[in-house]
Parts: C-alpha cells; structure tokens; sequence
C-alpha cells in the first residue's frame, strides 16, 4: 500500500459508512487528477515525494472527511426556534411552581430573619437543579428529534418564504401600543388603590353572619409609597409620550434605563427592608382561630414574592434595554 492509498483509507475512517467508498473513489480522482497536473508540469514522474507533497496541500484526512459531512448539530436551526420557545415555557412554569411551593412551607414554618434567607437558599439551590435537569431533558428530547425528523418538512416550509415578507417583520424601535396602554392603566389602578384605598389590601372574612376587616398594610410600606409614586407617574408620561410619538430612541430609552433600574433599586430595598404586612395576630385568631398562623405566614410572603418577581422582571428590562441602545451605537 502506497502513500496515497493509505491516505485514502485515513480519510475513510471519517466518513460515514453509507457512501464511504463513492467519496473515496471520488477524492482519490481528484488527487489523482492533481498528480498528473503536476507531474506534466515538472517533467517529472510521479514518485513518493510528489505525492507527499501534493496530499500535504490537499489536507489532513479529518479535515478532508468534514468538507464531505453537513455540519453537526446537537440541535440545528431548523428545530431551535421549537426549542427556545420549549425551554421559555418550562423554565417558567417551574419559576412559578418553585414559588408557589416556597410560599406554602414559609407559611407553614412561619421562618423569619436569618431563617428565612437560610430556607430561601435552600428551595433556591432546589429551583436551580431543577431547572438544570429539566433543561437537560428538553435538550436530550430535541437532540434526538434533530435526528430523527425528516429535513424535508422543515425544507418545504423554507421554500415558501418570499420577500414580501419582509415588510411584516416588525421594527425593533416600534413601540406595542397596546401593551403601553395596559401598562398605564395598570400603573393608574395601583397609585389609586395604595394612595386612596389602602384599607382594602387586607384580610376580608365572615364571622358570626357578619364581614370583619382586617387591614394589612404596615407603617413601613407607607413610607416607601411617595417613591412608589414617583416611579409610577414617570412610567405613565414616558409612555404618554412613547404612544404619541410610536418609536423609542435613545433618549427615551435612557429615561428608560434610569426608571427601571431605580424601580430594582427600590424593589429590592423594600424586600430587605421591614416586613410590609402589619396584622394583629390576636384579632386575626379570633376570626379564624387555629389556622390565623398559618393565613398569617402565607399573606406575609405574599409581598416577598411579588418583590422578587419584579425585581427579576425589571433587571430584564434592564438588559434588552442596554441591548437597544449598544444596537443602535453600533448602527451609526
């Protein structure tokens, strides 16, 4: 066996088995072809050191074998849409689920303090493995569907594509009307109850044939309340102004920035700071009796969970934000 041939049997070892001895035969004429071409250029024969030379520019026989394979995907584009929008919808459910789940024990142990950073650690760790597990599976479950699921069906459907699409795709900069809209409104519902109807945010049950109140909002939520307003109203006349003028830019964006970054700032005090909810227990006993403890702990993580929520949410904000204005720098 020459030089060449075992070249040839080197870069079979890299190819699939299907078509392993076309490719061969075809790469073999190809540097047989070079051979010859060279060997009538030089006026020499065709010898060992000829050859040598020619298959070291030809290529290492791993490298050749790849130029004959698709590139490798462990999930490739045609299913990666499917599966970002899978990981989304999963890894929130289980956000909301490891919540719900946290709220239920802090009720039951009634943990404060240290304790309950200690048990926000723990069912914190507990989240994380297993959103790590559940994103594995769906990796694992898609990897497998790459291989499976014939290229055609997602092949026909990219033949369809036609320029005229491209006018549908939405501007980047294109405010949501809509959502500006609900947003505001929200914002104007929450500044109402807090300022003028506070006593509702409480506990509202029946004793004997009769509604008994209990309010539940404590002196330390008041005094965050001015900042609360502040935020809000600058929020609703950003996206006044956003709804009149349709697009952002990059001075809205950074009063943008600056708004939601002090709405995580102010979120994440109140979370560390003194307990929102202000019950008496002993009136809350006489409504309810032996459960009082148990509703007591599980409406004073309420406002824990609501804090931690935004403060996720915001810091995202806070991201595709900073990622508009570095688009837009990068534009100019």
């Amino acid at each position: 066996m020459n030089m060449l041939d075992k070249y040839i049997a080197e870069v079979g070892k890299h190819l699939p088995h299907k078509n392993r001895q076309d490719l061969q035969k075809e790469i073999r004429s190809t540097i047989q072809d070079m051979l010859d071409d060279r060997s009538q250029q030089s006026g020499k024969p065709i010898d060992e050191a000829l050859i040598s030379q020619v298959l070291q520019e030809y290529g290492a026989p791993a490298k050749v074998a790849a130029a004959y394979q698709p590139t490798r995907y462990l999930i490739g584009p045609r299913l990666y849409p499917f599966f970002e929008m899978v990981v989304k919808i999963v890894l929130s459910v289980l956000a909301v689920v490891g919540l719900i789940r946290f709220g239920i024990s802090f009720a039951d142990g009634g943990a404060t303090g240290a304790a309950f950073f200690a048990a926000l650690g723990k069912y914190g760790l507990e989240w994380l493995a297993g959103m790590i597990s559940a994103f594995g599976n769906i990796v694992l479950v898609f990897a497998i569907l790459e291989r499976v699921l014939p290229a055609s069906e997602f092949e026909e459907e990219a033949e369809k594509w036609s320029p005229a699409e491209l006018d549908a795709l939405p501007d980047p900069d294109k405010v949501a009307r809509a959502e500006l809209i609900f947003e505001s409104i929200f914002i104007l519902l929450g500044l109402a109850l807090f300022n003028l109807y506070p006593d509702l945010i409480g506990f509202m049950m029946v004793k004997d044939s009769t509604w008994v109140y209990v309010p539940a909002l404590s002196e330390a939520f008041f005094r965050y309340l001015p900042w609360i307003n502040l935020l809000g109203l600058l929020q609703i006349v950003l996206n006044l102004y956003l709804l009149r003028r349709g697009y952002r830019q990059t001075l809205t964006d950074l009063f943008s920035l600056a708004t939601e970054a002090a709405g995580v700032v102010l979120a994440f005090v109140m979370l560390t700071g003194p307990s929102l909810i202000s019950v008496e227990q002993d009136k809350l006993a006489e409504i309810l009796g032996e459960p009082s403890g148990v509703v007591l702990g599980l409406f004073s993580v309420v406002p824990l969970i609501v804090l931690g929520i935004l403060v996720v949410v915001q810091s995202i904000e806070v991201i595709q934000i900073i990622r508009r204005l570095l688009r837009r720098r990068s534009q100019i």
